[in-house]
């Protein structure tokens, strides 16, 4: 069985059909199958590039009114890169210089075209890497591009989170400073205070932008630990989510739960925190906020948060849960941007799975699903890091 010959788009500028019907012989006895058009004036070969995605151009050299240098430069004006070769009779080695100076691939005169069929290939090869650097070195732009786009988030986002508390202190600093001596003891010690707090908001920050990029380069020593579930969220609740005005308004379900589950709490406590947090700050005062825990029916712990917030727009959907990334629409609610970055890290490095839901106006609801290690018997070498599932509903 003789092999498949091998597709080829080609576009002749040649005004004699004898040579052009010689030329696609000879392409079909080196192994291609040509998809031709011929042309033979400057409007069809302009009416023809625009037109078609050709992978090569074959140009008579002499032609009526114009030579082939004058193909060359309107095919180049179109296509800098297409493979572009010289089938002449009448080419001098003079003018074949000079094309291939200007541009040409090759060239071929039509009574020998014995190499035709190693040159078409080696060209479609060439052609082939081109466009594969072309478009490596376009995502390496768009990836600086997006580096440099992200540099200036984080340094506006660091800008805005330190300079208020460093302000604050400031202005705390200057009061001591020039009114110690007429402070009484109370006075001095809000302004200490006042120090104190912003110092310590300044540190969590800090901690959270640390603590984003260890679990993003899964710089974490997984440590599971086997313990009651539902007596961990209450203690969770009462210690991470202290402010009892906030602990009010977080209503809390569990069903179906194990007696006992595996899984790292010092991630778990980060990920809900982030969560309730982010459900907390972007929700009317006083409005509710829901955390739903229970076992699916894979045997994994399913985390619920619904709030009835602020919601986040379609088109930031897809970038929530990158580092520093805000909505477009949260306004002056003060915040770095790295709450969710921190809980699809806390997610992903346990082999776990994150799905947002969001409609604008009317709130969000992020269902974490994470393994229970005692139900998989999985380690830390099996655990994967699926990237997290973003959805509008």
């Amino acid at each position: 069985m003789a092999d498949a010959l091998t597709p080829l788009r080609i576009l002749v500028v040649e005004d004699c059909e004898d040579d052009y019907d010689l030329l696609l012989l000879n392409l079909r006895q080196a192994g291609f199958e040509a998809s031709a058009v011929r042309v033979e004036t400057v409007a069809e070969i302009e009416a023809a590039l625009a037109r078609n995605e050709w992978q090569m151009v074959f140009s008579d050299y002499d032609l009526p009114g114009f030579d082939g240098l004058r193909v060359l430069e309107l095919v180049r004006a179109r296509d800098p890169e297409i493979p572009f070769l010289i089938v002449s009779g009448v080419i001098d080695e003079q003018q074949a210089v000079a094309a291939v100076k200007a541009g040409a691939q090759d060239y071929f005169f039509k009574g020998k075209l014995a190499r035709l069929g190693p040159a078409v290939s080696r060209e479609l090869h060439e052609a082939d890497l081109r466009r594969r650097r072309r478009e490596a070195q376009e995502e390496l732009d768009r990836d600086r591009k997006l580096l440099r786009h992200d540099r200036i988030r984080f340094i506006d986002v660091m800008s805005h989170e330190l300079r208020s508390p460093l302000n604050i202190v400031n202005m705390a600093a200057g009061m001591l400073a020039r009114y110690w001596e007429r402070m009484d003891a109370h006075a001095r010690q809000e302004h200490i205070a006042e120090i104190q707090n912003a110092v310590a908001g300044m540190t969590r920050t800090i901690d959270k932008l640390l603590l984003t990029s260890r679990l993003e380069f899964q710089q974490w020593d997984l440590r599971p630990e086997a313990f009651d579930l539902a007596a961990w969220c209450e203690d969770f609740l009462g210690q991470a989510m202290g402010d009892t005005d906030q602990r009010q308004r977080i209503r809390v379900r569990t069903a179906d739960l194990p007696q006992k589950v595996a899984m790292d709490p010092r991630l778990l406590e980060i990920a809900l925190q982030n969560l309730l947090s982010n459900a907390l700050k972007y929700s009317p005062a006083g409005s509710m906020i829901g955390l739903e825990v229970s076992e699916d029916a894979l045997g994994r712990i399913r985390f619920v948060v619904r709030d009835h917030g602020i919601g986040i727009p379609e088109q930031d959907l897809p970038r929530v849960t990158s580092s520093f990334y805000r909505g477009g629409n949260v306004g002056d609610v003060p915040g770095s941007g790295l709450g969710l970055a921190i809980v699809k890290a806390c997610t992903d490095l346990q082999g776990g799975t994150l799905a947002i839901e969001s409609q604008l106006g009317l709130g969000t609801c992020i269902r974490m699903c994470l393994p229970n290690w005692l139900r998989t018997g999985g380690t830390r070498e099996e655990v994967s890091a699926p990237r997290a599932e973003v959805t509008q509903a």
